[in-house]
This record gives structure tokens, sequence and C-alpha cells, in this order.
């Protein structure tokens, strides 16, 4: 049974990856369709008419070769065998059109297609010059390479409008001399076209295979995009739906490249470009590769080719390529559908795996913070599955968007908006974090991510570490969503997983202080919050009836006659010394003391006594945090 599945299971993966390229081996059989080239059971060789015979002869001759040779332009063609000998008599401005077949219109049911080398006598408009323009313009439509005619002894010149609807147009057209046989002029042509559809089809094959057997073998992003640089030797970035980079392969790349894999992610200032959003949804829209202008003034100073990662009509990332081969652009776009459709399957499986992860991981995280893990057995039990080391000391670190209900009331955000904000944002912190702690426990909250960091038992500067990764997490946020600001608090370092719990309940508590002064951005620990930590919790009623106790006489008097006295007081206190006071304030050392004179009078306090000075730098700190 399991090996049934095993074979199901290999044979769906090599059905969906095979439908990229099926595409491509019509162009070969597309040679057969048209009747040029017969099949064994239409035609044997011993009967083929000679013309035919030639065809057949033609494209399996070297079949055993790796051509990478591409399908040849007007220009191009222009110099093989007979086709030398021909004049170019109309539009020359359209000799690099591709040439992708060579057929004989003979009778005028023949319809032009795209990429077309036309060849004809003229018989079938000999008398009717309005049909010769026509067939021009029809040339033109189609997307047609060109039109080669023989005019003796049918047309014996060719019209002057025919000619000025062929410049008009940029529709090459030649003449070649009566002596000249049509199969000399083609036998070349369709060699170069049929060598190279050969070469490509063995390509796309190899490219099937190497794709298919990276997802049998369960290989992930990297292994792929390594692939994907190998086989184009290309310059190669895969990003998630976000623009963060999952990886990257191949050397050098503009500007824009080298930025995003510093930054390990597309920069927000090019995701808000007009242009860039723009160029984003065309590219959703075609749900395919697309080949993308520069766009000089982000630092995408060279074209690349850029295809979406879809799956169930979701965008799960993109897929960027650089200096691919010019010559063979069909077969890198092939390749990058493969490489999609396969990227696709390992994005979602690691998805799937990194959910479950991160639910187990979670759900012990917070049993942790609780107190609800058991007993310590258990807990040394789980973090040994989970790789956590338990074992020395730890931090509770908590990550805050600042007024999280005024950012969303402003904006006036959806719900659906709202969810995929906040997954983006656990995304970044926790990217940030592990960073710096591989090992680190992260969670989830709402609006906040909590994490437990390993410190390990070596001796070291923790607190000046931590304080570094709160700045590093609030500058990603920053330069992720412009104006979103976080605050960051971290506990001071506790053992596991006894200390877990009530580290955890100070850091919701300074958290809880900074939000309820408003003080947003700050990066604290519980050490350093101090005598802010202490008022967080009496009300503010309270507070402002100590402060106006201590400062109202003073408020009122700078309110009243646009004074400065409670400033002058809070740099007095703040630097317990009247020169360094003056020299903070800018005033003269006597304007100084005339303004503590002032403050004594109308205060009635002694600035002298300790227990006066400790009460009015509790009321100032107070006055500063309500914003009084």
């Amino acid at each position: 049974m399991q090996r049934s599945k095993l074979h199901l299971h290999r044979g769906v993966v090599a059905l969906a990856c095979g439908r990229v390229f099926v595409a491509h081996v019509s162009k070969i059989t597309h040679c057969v369709e048209t009747g040029l080239v017969p099949t064994p059971q239409r035609v044997s060789p011993n009967r083929c008419p000679p013309r035919t015979h030639i065809m057949l002869s033609m494209a399996t001759k070297k079949a055993a070769d790796e051509l990478a040779e591409p399908r040849p332009t007007v220009r191009e063609a222009m110099r093989f065998g007979a086709f030398a000998t021909a004049k170019l008599v109309a539009g020359a401005e359209g000799l690099d059109r591709p040439i992708e077949w060579v057929r004989m219109m003979e009778t005028p049911e023949i319809k032009p297609r795209s990429g077309d080398l036309m060849l004809t006598t003229g018989f079938p408009i000999k008398d009717d010059h309005d049909a010769q323009v026509r067939l021009i313009s029809r040339i033109a439509e189609s997307g047609g390479a060109g039109l080669v005619v023989r005019p003796h002894p049918y047309l014996r010149k060719l019209s002057a409008e025919m000619i000025t609807e062929a410049d008009r147009l940029n529709v090459p057209v030649f003449t070649i001399s009566a002596d000249v046989q049509m199969i000399d002029l083609m036998t070349p042509l369709l060699e170069r076209i049929i060598n190279a559809e050969h070469w490509r089809l063995k390509r796309s094959l190899d490219i099937h295979r190497r794709f298919t057997e990276l997802v049998l073998d369960g290989k992930g992003v990297n292994e792929i995009c390594r692939t994907l640089a190998d086989l184009l030797e290309s310059a190669v970035v895969i990003e998630d739906a976000s623009f963060h980079l999952l990886a990257h392969a191949g050397g050098g790349g503009d500007p824009h490249r080298k930025e995003t894999i510093q930054r390990q992610g597309t920069p927000q200032r090019v995701l808000f470009d007009p242009q860039i959003q723009r160029m984003l949804r065309e590219l959703e829209q075609k749900r395919g590769p697309v080949k993308v202008p520069a766009f000089p003034h982000v630092g995408m100073s060279r074209e690349r080719l850029i295809a979406p990662i879809l799956a169930a009509n979701q965008v799960l990332g993109y897929i960027s390529v650089l200096d691919h081969p010019p010559h063979h652009e069909e077969l890198a776009f092939m390749a990058i559908e493969q490489a999609a459709l396969v990227l696709a399957l390992a994005i979602a499986k690691e998805r799937e795996l990194a959910d479950v992860e991160g639910r187990v991981r979670g759900e012990f995280l917070e049993d942790l913070l609780h107190g609800t893990y058991g007993d310590d057995a258990a807990a040394q039990r789980r973090a040994r599955h989970l790789g956590y080391p338990l074992h020395g000391n730890h931090i509770v670190m908590l990550v805050d968007i600042d007024d999280f209900r005024g950012f969303n009331r402003a904006r006036q955000v959806s719900e659906d908006a709202i969810q995929a904000l906040k997954r983006e944002f656990l995304r970044r912190v926790a990217g940030v974090v592990r960073a710096s702690y591989p090992r680190a426990l992260v969670q989830g909250r709402s609006d906040s991510v909590v994490s437990l960091l390993p410190l390990g038992t070596e001796p070291g500067d923790h607190q000046a570490r931590g304080h570094a990764l709160g700045i590093q997490v609030r500058e990603t946020i920053a330069d992720w969503k412009p104006g979103f600001t976080v605050s960051v608090g971290f506990s001071g370092p506790t053992e596991a997983p006894a200390g877990v719990a009530a580290a955890q309940r100070e850091v919701v508590s300074v958290m809880d202080s900074l939000a309820r002064f408003k003080r947003w951005g700050q990066v604290v620990a519980v050490p350093e919050l101090g005598l802010t930590g202490l008022l967080a919790a009496v009300t503010d009623e309270r507070l402002v009836d100590y402060s106006r106790r201590h400062l109202g006489p003073l408020m009122e008097h700078d309110s009243s006659r646009k004074g400065s006295l409670v400033s002058t007081l809070r740099a007095y206190l703040e630097t317990g010394e009247q020169q360094q006071a003056a020299t903070r304030l800018r005033v003269h050392p006597n304007t100084l003391r005339y303004r503590l004179d002032r403050i004594r009078e109308i205060s009635g306090v002694d600035l002298e006594d300790p227990e006066t000075r400790l009460n009015l730098a509790v009321a100032l700190r107070v006055q500063a945090l309500l914003g009084m």
C-alpha cells in the first residue's frame, strides 16, 4: 500500500510539473501538423515526395547534436544559402523580426501566422494590386517575419503600392531571381529552426527532470533557487509575498539586487514607488513570467524577468532573474514557470511545517509565561524536544505596537488587512530575534510579540545586548512601515522555568506604563524603569493631585505671567548645582538665583530640605509623564 501511494505521489508530481513544458513540445509537432515534416504513419520515407523527403532528412540530420542556436532573425537569414542572393526591396526596419517557420503561399486561402516567413511566386495575386497590398498588411497583423517573392514569370515586378505598404509597416520584402529554387532557400532556414527546436525540447525535458527530482527528493527553496540559477547561468532572487528574502543564488546583479540581499528583502521605498506598484499589479494579472524594464530611479538598472509564485490563486512569492541568456529567453521563461510551480509546492510545505512547529513552540512558551508547564521535569522534556536550552538565564522580551487601535481608526483598515498586518509584524520581529537568538521561543499576541531569549551560562553584558536587539527590532519595523512605531521591554535575567512567569509580569507592567504615559518608541528594561514603574501603580487622579499640591502655585504663576519657574526648578533639581543649572538654561547665575528666590517665595518651600527636594522631583516626573 505504501509503495502504491509513493508511485501515485510521484505520478501526480510528474504530471503537475509536466504541464509547464508540454506547450514547448508542440513547437516540434507543429512541423508535422503542417505537412512539411510527415510522420511515419502518414508517409513512409520510401514514399515521400522529393521535397518532403528532403525536409524529413533535414529534420533528423543533427538530432543528436545539442545546438544552442536561437531561431534566426530575418537579418541573420540573409546570410543563409540561397537567401544570400535575395534582394531587399522594402521593410528594412523590420529585419530583426524572428523567423519561426518558412511556408509556401501558392493558394489564396493560406494565411500568414506569427513568425512565418512567406515564400511565393505571386501567382495567386498576380493580377490584383489590392490583394498584393493586403498581403503585406496581413503579414504585419499576424506578426509574420516577412515575404520573399520570385516575380518571374507571373508578377514581373512588385507594385509601388506594395513596396510603400511594406515600408510603412516595416515588413521585410525580398525578391529572388528566376533561377533560384524555393527549396534551396527553405532548406538552411528550416534546418536551423528545427535544430533549435530540438535543442529547446531536450533542454525543456532536462529542466522538467531536474525540478521534478527536487520535489520528489523533498528539497527546499534554497536548492530550487540554486538549480534555477545554474540552469540559466543568471542571478536569481526569491522573495515571499511580503518581499522578504527567501533565497538568492548567482553572482552579479544591479544595485537593487545587492540592497535586497543586504536588507533581507525589497526596501519599502521601492515597493511604495508608483511605477513598481503598477508593475506588480500587471504581473499578478498575467500570472506568469514577465520581462520588466529597468527602473534606474530605485536602483533597478537592468531589465529582469519576474514571475509570481502562485497556489490556489494566492501569491506565495516572486522570482526575479537578472542577466538571463538573451538568445534563449523563451527557455528562460519556461524554466521560471517550472521553478515557480515547484517553489509553490516547497513554500506551501515549509509554511505548513512552520505553522505546526510554531504552534508547538508557542504552546510551550505560553505555559512557561503563565506557570502552567507542570513540574520541572516535564518542562525539561518539552524543552529538549524543541531544542530550547532551558539551563542558564533567560530574558523575556515584549514588542508592542504603539497605539495600534489609533492606527486602525485613523486608516479605517479592514479586519482581513489587520490580521495580515499582525502576521507580517510577527514574522518580521521573529526574523530579527532569531537572527541573534536562533533557538528563541517567539509567540504572537494580537498586536504584540513575546519572546524568551536563552542567555546560557556564559557571563556578559546581556542588558546591553538586549537593548541593541530592541533598537534593531524598532528600526526594522520603522523601515517596514514608516510612521509605525513599537516599544520594546525586557525583563532582567531570570531562571527557567520557575522565574519566567514573574519576569513576564514585570515586563507587561513596564509596557503598560509606557502605553499609559504615551511614551512611544521606547526600548527599556525592567531594572531601568525605576520611579516610572512605581508611579504606574498609582491612578491618574492621585498623580494629578500630588503634582498640583507641590507645583500648583508655580504652574499658575508661569501660566498667568508666561514665566519659567517650573523649568528653572527642574534644571536646578536635575543638575543639583546652581552654576550647572544656569548653564543648561543659558542664563546668568544671578538670574538663576533670582528665580530660585521667587520659587521659595511663591511656593513657600525650603529647597535645601532633602524631603522637599524629593517631593518636588517626583511631582516634576509626574508632570512630564502626564503631559501636564
